[in-house]
């Protein structure tokens, strides 16, 4: 593991352009990660993303920072409906490869549990069955799979499950 100095924080007001390039980074590569192809996204300008980072609570968007750049991001969203304002769901989670093994994506993954946590809010987050990394990861964080999506995506002609994860508060 390297031993790279990055931050991990809310994204403010000013870094859409920066969150809008890391986000199309991520759609082209890693297709699997994602429900959302940079075609169906190629209409969103910065201004797009500067409305996602300022969301209201208990929405956020966190991002982890290294060499002064913006180099991983990931979301929650916070279910708006009276039954169901209980939980959230954590997407768009990437981190550039370059910065992988320094350990930024598990404290990116953990700020977002954190979040969620101390809003009483269960965290619930889908990943492909074929990505071992990010799965040990979820896992290894306190997500238990509660149920595999047959067929979740298709990329490329080819089907892609998908394990449906969650994250308790207290367990």
């Amino acid at each position: 593991m390297s031993s790279r100095d990055f931050v991990v924080r809310r994204l403010m007001l000013g870094e859409g352009a920066a969150y809008r390039k890391l986000r199309f980074a991520a759609l082209e590569n890693a297709p699997l990660a994602f429900s959302s192809s940079p075609e169906d996204e190629a209409h969103l300008t910065d201004a797009d993303f500067e409305a996602r980072i300022s969301l209201a609570e208990p929405d956020a968007v966190y991002g982890v920072f290294g060499d002064g750049e913006l180099v991983g991001v990931a979301t929650f969203i916070g279910d708006k409906r009276r039954k169901t304002r209980h939980k959230g769901a954590m997407f768009g989670v990437y981190v550039d490869p370059v910065w992988r093994g320094t350990g930024s994506a598990r404290a990116l993954v953990r700020q977002v549990i954190d979040h969620a946590t101390e809003r009483g809010l269960a965290l619930h987050a889908h990943v492909i069955a074929d990505n071992l990394p990010a799965l040990r990861l979820y896992l290894g964080l306190g997500f238990v799979s509660y149920g595999v999506e047959p067929r979740a995506l298709l990329v490329d002609g080819v089907f892609h499950d998908e394990h449906l994860l969650i994250y308790q508060p207290g367990g």
